[in-house]
């Protein structure tokens, strides 16, 4: 699944898309999805909207369901292919009986989804519909470069601007050979900055990529290269989770009359040998760094995080961690956290590169399932009570309540001793099935706390519904109130708030005996951070 990931990035990421769909949760998870994925996405609530859009610019796949309001999928469908009958479709629907669907067929688009539609179905298919767009694109660019070729040993204004990777074999040799195509991708992205645009290039071959130009802007060109060099002195090409940095060379070559009468195959041989030249002076570089730097890769690969963790998921290495909750003047244990990891080897992956992702893609519940399942089994054999983290979506499918109540009883644990942690409490609405959700759980025994208080929205309706049994308060906010004492008179007010309410105070991320110190003075209850203990696999 995760090479499958890697190959559709790489075929999508010059490709428009266009998503009609009128659920709006629905809409939003996949819009996210693959906005991971291609380079542009549009997407519209109905296919009237869609079709508007469609007229303002032609996209390279559409992606529609069959039943909205307006203007339906199948009429969305006939009316685009009469603008362009290449168009590549996709339906995903939830009607596989719908009349509608039926006569879809007969428009023969490229893929027909069944929703609830499984994540590795929907890659399968925009990997092999991309695919095609890319090879056709890839074909037109052949046929562009060839052209520019031509034109090139036509034209007197024009010189032959040659970019060449330092030790480019060492490189390949060391990472494999899929690290050349994000080699090129960056050396193009860079000299786009000095106005060497990709559309100009002649010929891209395994060590250097030629490109025609304006014999005028030579000098300039040379100069800004020049500059970078003295700055930076390499580029930073990302590949996996690194980060290399390479350097580059350059070379202008200029065609006498006599070369004139070369012709391309001729011209292609002469800039191999200029590019060998270039590749055995001594005079070139390899300077190479790797950092580690998965936040970087994070935000430049996001569906390959994704594939990791659809792949946990099968594999069932997702597993929960632990991180001990202790009475603040005691000492003592008072509770648990649970966390999400994935194992990975002798490693775990933290939840800040999955759970995000996880959420967009809709299959955060599964995750939370997958942990509760072994945190309940694990934590059933003592008597402590557990915090389990719940997101505001989870809560608004009944499935994730049953699923608890059903843990609890399994594995014969007190409600009482399983507290929620609810993250992004502002956004609940106090109408929303998600706080009925939480209401039920606790008339049956279930704790509630809400994450991250004062770091968001305080809304008091919402608490004064809810009635938590905890607050938890991030030391960020207690730390800032050492050094500014109106804050710190904010702090002790709404900490003597909550304990009017009964609510018990947890002060989280402790990471230093002065926090501790600072906590237990301001009358907090519970302490957990890694001054602590970090989260462990294994319980004390």
């Amino acid at each position: 699944m995760q090479t499958l990931n890697k190959k559709l990035v790489e075929v999508a990421k010059d490709i428009t898309l266009l998503y009609a769909e009128d659920n709006l949760e629905t809409r939003t998870q996949y819009e996210n999805i693959f906005k991971l994925l291609f380079k542009e996405v549009k997407s519209a609530e109905n296919g009237a909207i869609a079709l508007e859009e469609y007229k303002k610019k032609e996209y390279d796949i559409l992606i529609t369901d069959l039943t909205m309001p307006i203007l339906d999928g199948v009429h969305l469908i006939e009316e685009i292919l009469k603008i362009n009958p290449e168009q590549h479709v996709i339906i995903m629907t939830a009607h596989n009986t719908d009349e509608s669907l039926r006569n879809s067929i007969d428009f023969q688009v490229d893929g027909i989804l069944l929703k609830p539609v499984l994540m590795e179905k929907l890659f399968h298919l925009l990997y092999k519909v991309s695919h095609a767009i890319y090879d056709s694109k890839k074909e037109n660019i052949i046929v562009n470069k060839e052209n520019n070729l031509n034109t090139f040993l036509k034209t007197d204004n024009q010189a032959l601007f040659l970019v060449v990777v330092d030790k480019l074999d060492e490189i390949v040799n060391q990472f494999g050979i899929e690290i050349q195509n994000h080699i090129y991708e960056s050396v193009q992205e860079h000299l786009s900055y000095f106005g060497i645009e990709d559309s100009n290039a002649i010929k891209l071959n395994k060590d250097a990529i030629s490109y025609g130009i304006d014999k005028t802007y030579i000098n300039k060109i040379l100069e800004s290269l020049q500059e970078f060099s003295n700055r930076k002195n390499s580029l930073i090409v990302f590949f996996n989770d690194l980060k290399i940095y390479i350097t580059l060379s350059y070379c202008v070559m200029t065609l006498s009359t006599k070369d004139k009468e070369y012709n391309s195959e001729s011209l292609m041989n002469h800039i191999s040998c200029v590019v060998e030249d270039i590749k055995n002076d001594e005079s070139s570089s390899l300077f190479m760094k790797m950092d580690i730097d998965l936040e970087e890769e994070k935000k430049n690969n996001s569906l390959n995080w994704l594939g990791v963790t659809l792949h946990a998921l099968e594999e069932k290495t997702i597993v929960p961690f632990y991180q001990k909750i202790v009475d603040i003047n005691t000492k003592e244990i008072y509770s648990y956290e649970v966390f999400s990891r994935i194992k990975d080897g002798d490693k775990y992956i933290l939840p800040k590169f999955f759970i995000d992702l996880s959420k967009k893609a809709g299959i955060l519940e599964d995750i939370s399932k997958s942990v509760f399942q072994q945190g309940f089994k694990k934590l059933s054999t003592t008597n402590y009570p557990f915090h389990i983290n719940l997101d505001d979506t989870e809560l608004r499918d009944s499935s994730i309540e049953d699923y608890l109540v059903h843990l609890s009883s399994l594995y014969n644990i007190t409600h009482s001793n399983i507290i929620l942690d609810i993250t992004d409490y502002e956004l609940l609405n106090p109408e929303g099935k998600n706080v009925k959700s939480l209401l039920r759980l606790k008339k049956l025994g279930y704790k509630i706390s809400l994450k991250g208080f004062a770091s968001g929205n305080i809304n008091i309706e919402l608490i004064s519904i809810l009635e938590p049994d905890y607050i938890k308060i991030n030391q960020i906010l207690l730390q800032k109130s050492i050094l500014d004492k109106k804050l710190k008179t904010a702090l002790v007010f709404l900490l003597e708030y909550i304990k009017h309410l009964n609510i018990k105070s947890i002060i989280v991320g402790v990471e230093d005996d002065e926090i501790l110190n600072e906590a237990k003075s301001l009358g907090f209850d519970y302490a957990q951070g890694f001054y602590i203990q970090k989260p462990s696999s294994l319980l004390e």
